[in-house]
């Protein structure tokens, strides 16, 4: 048995993340840690591989290595990752779950797939902005994809409104793979 080094890249696979449910607001939580409200609805990203022979696949041997990571836009693509606080300092704009780790879940049809959830992402101040996400491998290199969200409103808190609980959030939820902390009494 040959223990050599693997290159996912000799595999020809080629790679597609799509947002299939975009948040929509959130509070801005400033400097208030503890009070952060997530983005809602949660972010939820399916990845589609296809094989060398143009055949749809998850890739199993691979997916342990893959993860998503987002960053913060303007609506018109500047980056808003970090930004000059009131008190000018340098602070991130985003907390909360900004790696995610493949999942491997049913859909709505109950058709087997691969997601990113992001359950708990806050952002730090009022604006509009978009998410953008990276699919990398642990082991680095360039994105092997990478997509943006719809536009987001970030409001005051005493300003925001929880947008209703989603089928989609509902479904990967009970599932049991991402927890979204949803109350099931309010189901």
């Amino acid at each position: 048995m040959n223990l050599g080094e693997i290159n996912f890249s000799d595999h020809g696979r080629t790679y597609r993340i799509t947002p299939i449910q975009h948040p929509i607001r959130s509070s801005a939580f400033h400097n208030a840690y503890l009070s952060r409200i997530p983005l809602a609805p949660p972010l939820i990203i399916q990845l589609d591989c296809w094989g060398s022979d143009g055949q749809l696949t998850i890739p199993h041997d691979e997916l342990p290595f893959l993860v998503c990571h987002l960053t913060l836009q303007t609506p018109s693509g500047d980056d808003a990752t970090l930004v000059r606080s009131p008190q000018d300092e340098v602070v991130a704009m985003l907390y909360g779950t900004l790696v995610a780790a493949p999942a491997e879940m049913n859909d709505l049809t109950g058709a087997a797939g691969v997601y990113f959830a992001f359950p708990d992402v806050s952002v730090r101040y009022v604006g509009r902005f978009r998410l953008r996400a990276s699919l990398m491998r642990i082991t680095g290199g360039p994105p092997l994809d990478t997509c943006i969200t719809e536009t987001i409103g970030i409001v005051e808190n005493s300003d925001y409104v929880a947008p209703p609980v989603t089928d989609l959030t509902r479904h990967f939820d009970s599932q049991g793979i991402i927890r979204f902390g949803l109350p099931r009494a309010e189901w």
